[in-house]
């Protein structure tokens, strides 16, 4: 839990392929990102049991509906955008880390949309030295996250980011997610209404 950083979330933008989706969650819980937000697609996209391993009740996941939903929220939070992008104004290790950040992907066939390129901020690449043209999304995200995560680790000088009021409502969060709501249910049944 300590390893958590509120101030680094991601989002996906119309992914197509389920297991590269659920495979972003998977990096993101295992590098301590706080969030990750699906747009314009089903959440379930992110719940694909055998990529996730589990790790997608560790992690919050949220469903837009849209990019402007999306974008919303990111703007009430205070979030850079930055957006992956072929045509990037900075390369991944260049991008600001003085405030919240939100790595934004688009989907493995046509990447990010335009209004969702307008939307960022910032938009960096990631440095390719073979022949390849891009990443796989799923590849995209951990390595952006890895390379972003650990930047932000030095600046703090931590783990994470989290205070210790944080960190309590972190941990009473995890022994929630740890609780089958069936097992719940099965404890504590809704009262019956009396009839009279």
């Amino acid at each position: 839990m300590r390893g958590r950083l509120r101030g680094l979330e991601v989002a996906i933008e119309r992914p197509y392929d389920p297991h590269n989706a659920a495979a972003v969650v998977r990096s993101a819980e295992a590098l301590g990102a706080w969030t990750v937000h699906v747009i314009a697609a089903s959440e379930r996209i992110l719940r694909a049991p055998g990529t996730t391993t589990g790790t997608h009740n560790w992690i919050d996941t949220l469903h837009h509906r849209d990019l402007d939903g999306f974008l919303q929220v990111a703007r009430e939070a205070g979030m850079l955008l930055a957006g992956a992008c072929v045509d990037a104004t900075h390369m991944l290790d260049e991008l600001p880390l003085d405030r919240p950040i939100c790595l934004l992907f688009g989907n493995e066939h046509a990447g990010l949309s335009a209004a969702a390129q307008a939307a960022c901020e910032v938009r960096f690449r990631i440095p390719i030295h073979g022949f390849a043209e891009s990443y796989n999304l799923s590849v995209a995200a951990a390595l952006s996250l890895y390379a972003t995560s650990s930047r932000l680790r030095a600046r703090l000088g931590a783990d994470g980011d989290l205070d210790e009021a944080g960190l309590e409502l972190e941990r009473a969060r995890y022994y929630h997610r740890s609780v089958d709501e069936r097992h719940v249910r099965a404890l504590f049944p809704a009262p019956r209404p009396r009839s009279d």
